[in-house]
């Protein structure tokens, strides 16, 4: 006899079970998350966790800007230990891009973000072992910071537990199952599982899925490459939160000793079943590269690891939100493109406000819709940087 439920969730990441809590927190009795693996085991699990509201687009802003307050108060509304390290951040831009992130700046101010758009000289003397020659302007927000993806995906795992989520660790789905135009569940090695909705929230094995439903996702899976160094004593202080790009990179404390740096990749259509988790020669001193071009002084930092993870990336590196045109009860969660972690909160809020009142209303999530590609209604901000050469795909 199969198991029932009212909406199943396929992906135990940071979104899914962002999802689950959501989704229990609104009223929804029976909910159950399926995770091939463990919990965090995909992207959430490597994922640098940048707590941060600076976008060239609102959409995406106003999401990471309605999940901020989530990260900052924890124990209050979650329980459990602070997850969140409060650093500051900073986006550089190169001269081209200064005007740009100035009007940047502005539109974020107006959506209630505590930001300001500061000089390179401004820069240096709040940072000042910075290297700001090639510099044109950068935007600060002193509230922002990191957060530890393993304990956000444990407190959201507790929570949608204690509301009544089932919560299936190692329980692939193998199959979701369909009649004519509606879902109507999915299928396990332990069993099928009847439901009327299902939101698919599963990272690089997304795509995969999506096929075998004839549904058209416009993603494609790609390997992220992260460096750590132990910051030399002249560093021992944590810098802040930095997305450089000038670089096309970010780097951001780790501790009270270690730096995560970001080192570009290219390789595309991954397997995140099978796809090596070590980092390619060139790696450590690309990084290296990376950090002492931005800080001189990490010239005597330490390599202490590095490795690969992936993620999903939609066709105009923003996130797939919304039901899918023509499959009643078919939800995507999907192809974050690298930047889903600080919008996890107001993701999991918004779907299961989609699910159970029809529409979103914390966020308008409608621009997310997965018809935008087909309606030629890409997400773009109107005031762009200069493309970051890891997001450009290559000629296939």
């Amino acid at each position: 006899m199969a198991e029932t439920a009212d909406v199943v969730v396929i992906g135990g990441g940071v979104i899914g079970t962002s999802i689950a809590w959501a989704l229990t927190t609104a009223g929804v009795k029976r909910v159950v998350l399926l995770e091939k693996g463990a919990l965090a085991s995909g992207a959430s699990g490597r994922s640098s966790a940048l707590v941060r509201m600076h976008y060239t687009n609102e959409e995406d802003a106003r999401l990471a800007w309605a999940s901020y307050p989530l990260f900052r108060d924890w124990p209050e509304r979650m329980g459990g230990p602070p997850v969140f390290t409060r650093t500051g951040f900073l986006a550089v831009v190169g001269p081209g891009d200064a005007a740009a992130l100035r009007r940047n700046v502005d539109m974020l101010r107006g959506i209630g973000i505590d930001t300001v758009a500061l000089t390179p000289a401004e820069l240096k003397v709040l940072q000042p072992f910075v290297n700001v020659d090639d510099i044109g302007a950068a935007a600060y927000e002193p509230a922002s910071g990191y957060a530890s993806p393993a304990e956000v995906v444990e407190g959201f795992r507790r929570q949608a537990q204690a509301g009544g989520a089932r919560i299936r660790q190692w329980t692939a789905v193998t199959r979701v199952r369909r009649r004519a135009s509606a879902v109507t569940g999915v299928e396990t090695p332990a069993g099928r599982i009847d439901a009327g909705a299902v939101v698919v929230a599963a990272g690089a094995w997304a795509p995969r899925l999506c096929r075998e439903l004839d549904v058209d996702l416009p993603a494609r899976p790609k390997a992220i490459d992260t460096m750590l160094v132990t910051r030399p004593p002249e560093l021992a202080g944590p810098h802040m939160v930095v997305i450089d790009h000038v670089l096309g990179s970010y780097f951001r404390p780790e501790s009270d000793v270690l730096t995560i740096v970001g080192v570009p990749c290219q390789v595309w259509d991954v397997d995140p079943d099978t796809m090596p988790t070590g980092v390619p020669p060139t790696a450590p001193a690309e990084g290296a590269q990376i950090l002492t071009h931005r800080i001189p002084a990490m010239e005597r930092a330490e390599l202490a690891r590095g490795y690969r993870a992936f993620d999903c990336y939609s066709a105009d590196r923003h996130a797939i939100l919304g039901a899918v045109s023509g499959l009643d009860g078919l939800y995507l969660a999907a192809a974050f493109s690298g930047a889903g972690f600080k919008i996890a909160p107001a993701v999991g809020t918004c779907l299961a406000e989609l699910i159970t009142e029809g529409r979103a209303r914390t966020v308008d999530i409608s621009a997310f819709r997965p018809e935008r590609f087909a309606e030629g209604k890409l997400i773009e901000g109107a005031h762009p940087y200069a493309p970051r050469r890891d997001h450009v795909e290559p000629v296939r």
